[in-house]
């Protein structure tokens, strides 16, 4: 649902179907049964949507021990589901980050704060997240996907836009000096498939007639070109649907 509502829905209904989503995950995990995997489910469903002060509160509150919801067990990876929500929606910084570091030292929690170190809505955490992909080489595989997902961000849109540039200049070259996993990571992760426009599908083919990429170059971005290409069309019907 939040995956349709963040690229299908006409962009003037967005954020209202996203306040609703977040709504009715938040009254389901209230609702379900106790320790059961729905509760667990739904937790995790609100905190990859939570974006109102109160909502924001309450994962902050979950992970303080301020508040508990019955049955639901804040472990390890939950407390990282909340910290980079937290960390995407701006209320927790490089010190709440390096202190659940310091709670979970461990490869995963490596990962998990290097998301949501890159996920922090900042022009300069930004900067160091796509730095430390694109203009350097030296992320495992396993970080260097951590860091994409939390670049990544749909809430930060107007934040990302001026990477789609970027990301253009830089994928003949990274194709030609990295490991293949590392190319699709890349390649496929940073698209700007967020940027759904025909700006965005108009570079795109600007990109391919001028580079002539090799053939497994071209299939990663046509088919990241792809869905964007659906997701002008599934908003455009959206936005008709609703007139």
């Amino acid at each position: 649902v939040k995956a349709a509502l963040e690229l299908y829905a006409a962009p003037e209904w967005r954020e209202t179907g996203l306040s609703r989503w977040t709504e009715a995950t938040l009254a389901h995990l209230q609702a379900a049964e106790p320790g059961s995997d729905h509760q667990l489910a739904w937790a995790r469903a609100f905190a990859a949507t939570a974006r109102t002060p109160q909502q924001l509160d309450l994962l902050a509150a979950l992970l303080e021990g301020r508040e508990t919801i019955e049955g639901l067990a804040v472990d390890t990876e939950l407390r990282w589901a909340f910290v980079q929500r937290l960390a995407a929606a701006g209320v927790y910084d490089e010190s709440e980050i390096a202190a659940e570091l310091e709670r979970d030292r461990t490869a995963a929690g490596e990962r998990h704060a290097a998301t949501a170190r890159a996920a922090r809505p900042t022009e300069a955490a930004k900067a160091e997240a796509w730095a430390s992909v694109v203009e350097d080489d030296k992320l495992a595989n396993a970080v260097q996907e951590a860091v994409i997902a939390g670049f990544v961000q749909p809430d930060q849109r107007e934040l990302l836009a001026s990477y789609t540039e970027k990301y253009f200049a830089s994928i003949k070259r990274v194709a030609e000096t990295r490991s293949h996993e590392m190319i699709q990571q890349i390649v496929v992760g940073l698209y700007p498939t967020l940027q759904v426009s025909q700006e965005t599908l108009d570079a795109t083919d600007a990109w391919i007639a001028e580079h002539r990429p090799v053939p497994a170059l071209r299939r990663l971005v046509t088919e990241s070109r792809a869905g964007v290409e659906r997701a002008l069309r599934a908003q455009a019907a959206d936005a008709a649907a609703a007139v």
